[in-house]
């Protein structure tokens, strides 16, 4: 059963579009990723299917019913921007959101005991809310959604404003509640997110998902690759340049690209029979990476298939995307601005 459906949703806010119909589905059970940059729509994506916000046309339903508010009790939210009671402890708050989940008496108490301890709260339950640090104060937001043992979460940007340390924490948080069977929509601009917890992954681009595809079909080798040795030999570098057109060499990287696994051993093979020292073997983009470029530019059909040529051997991996990103949200903003003027 599909727990969320979203038939062409259209949302605007003062006139500027938002959400131009948007179309998607969450199986029951299943991790659903909705990759976008700032700016894009996520946050409205996440409030139509909480009920904060009601569509201007199209369809949200919510295990089958369009009724949003039924579900109330089924799902669990964790905001983006997080905002508690700062006097309570972390326990205290606990017990207060409880019972507007209906929890009470034991039963009450032995949830927040089990969220405290599932999430990493056990050292700071004492403490309160207000000084903890943004990390904590998240893991807060993950034990309140889960209190009531939902059947599925929406989560807004998990690890936005969080150092590597604390995006890695979270991640791992994840990780561990997947394992609960909810089905999870999340909003991110983060591949790592996307590719450790996402079965289904969605593209949101000028208002609508432009592209889907299960995360697993994406985990192939990449279209291009760098390999770092400490020094390349000229005889070696000839060598390397005779098997492929497809393969760029110079004193400390060679370049794959087109990449293939036969040609990667073939490489590979030549280096080791000449003694060369290898130091590192990476894509220059990420697969999914490769995947959001693609459909931003319109070369990715909604199922994820490609018809875009393999890209040139300058990308970046996931500071070309972080880069892209923020190209395009500066894009939108400037867009909403001149409507408003």
């Amino acid at each position: 059963m599909d727990v969320i459906e979203l038939d062409e949703v259209h949302k605007s806010y003062d006139g500027v579009p938002v959400l131009r119909g948007v179309s998607l589905r969450v199986s029951q059970g299943a991790v659903y990723g909705v990759l976008g940059p700032h700016g894009a729509g996520k946050t409205t994506l996440i409030h139509l299917t909480t009920g904060f916000l009601r569509p201007d046309r199209g369809v949200v339903r919510m295990f089958g019913s369009d009724d949003v508010q039924r579900a109330d009790g089924r799902v669990g939210y964790v905001p983006e921007r997080s905002r508690y009671h700062t006097r309570y402890t972390v326990r205290e708050y606990l017990w207060y959101v409880g019972r507007f989940s209906g929890l009470s008496g034991a039963t009450l108490r032995r949830r927040v005991a089990a969220e405290i301890d599932a999430c990493g709260l056990t050292g700071v339950a004492d403490r309160l809310v207000g000084a903890l640090s943004r990390g904590m104060v998240q893991r807060v937001g993950f034990a309140q959604a889960l209190l009531s043992e939902p059947e599925l979460l929406l989560i807004d940007e998990p690890t936005a404003g969080l150092d590597p340390e604390g995006q890695r924490d979270i991640i791992d948080l994840l990780v561990a509640i997947r394992q609960r069977g909810c089905a999870i929509l999340m909003t991110t601009h983060f591949l790592d997110e996307v590719d450790l917890l996402c079965d289904r992954i969605g593209i949101l681009h000028g208002g609508r998902i432009v592209a889907e595809a299960e995360t697993r079909t994406l985990h192939r080798p990449a279209r291009s690759i760098a390999i770092t040795v400490t020094d390349l030999p000229p005889a070696t570098a000839t060598a390397l340049s005779a098997l492929s057109s497809a393969i760029q060499c110079n004193r400390h990287e060679i370049v794959l690209n087109p990449n293939t696994p036969e040609l990667q051993a073939q490489v590979l093979r030549v280096l080791l029979d000449h003694g060369v020292s290898i130091v590192t073997l990476a894509p220059r983009r990420h697969p999914i990476e490769e995947f959001y470029l693609d459909a931003v530019r319109g070369d990715t059909r909604r199922d994820g298939a490609s018809d875009a040529p393999p890209p040139g051997p300058s990308g970046m991996g996931d500071t070309l995307l972080r880069e892209l990103l923020h190209q395009e949200e500066q894009r939108i903003h400037a867009s909403e601005e001149r409507t408003r003027l």
